[in-house]
């Protein structure tokens, strides 16, 4: 007759070391590093989306720098190393609407990176609570309209569609009220 068991066995202990070691794989390969090595994952209409998934709940701008081209990201005020080439026409025009549903060329402040004031030709700002700030990005005889908040970006062939457009969703709002 056999003595009480005083532990587990060897087998037991491998056969247990195995699921943990597989557990711990599969929850790694669900993980996306954040940040802009990732760029195969993002495109102009995808921008808004990238910086939420990547950068949730932080204050995150791309910034594109004179000549329109390069970009860098700053998050929570700090610039990550790694820049982006995300414009390959250097044509590019940014707009903001105004209460109406005008547009108007977007002015950018210059920002200081590296100890040196550049200007930008393009930003898109999500805020720490992953709201977009709207702007209008022209660029190759095509307009992608970031709207406010969490709806849809879109593509449009003129501002006179994104005009309309505007004018008609706040025509609604109006009528609603």
């Amino acid at each position: 007759m056999r003595g009480s068991r005083a532990g587990f066995s060897l087998m037991e202990l491998m056969i247990v070391v195995v699921i943990i070691g597989i557990v711990y794989a599969m929850a790694l390969s669900t993980f996306k590093a954040p940040g802009p090595n990732r760029q195969d994952s993002f495109s102009l209409m995808t921008l808004p989306a990238y910086l939420r998934e990547n950068f949730a709940l932080m204050d995150t701008k791309i910034v594109c720098f004179e000549p329109c081209g390069t970009c860098q990201i700053l998050v929570d005020g700090e610039w990550l190393e790694d820049e982006i080439e995300l414009f390959d026409s250097s044509d590019i025009h940014a707009y903001t609407l105004d209460v109406e549903g005008f547009a108007t060329e977007a002015e950018f402040v210059p920002h200081d990176i590296k100890d040196a004031y550049r200007e930008a030709c393009f930003i898109l700002h999500k805020r720490a609570n992953d709201a977009i700030s709207p702007i209008v990005l022209g660029v190759d005889k095509q307009f992608i309209y970031y709207k406010a908040g969490y709806e849809e970006v879109k593509a449009y062939d003129s501002l006179a569609q994104i005009q309309n457009e505007y004018t008609q969703t706040a025509e609604l709002i109006r009528n609603a009220y």
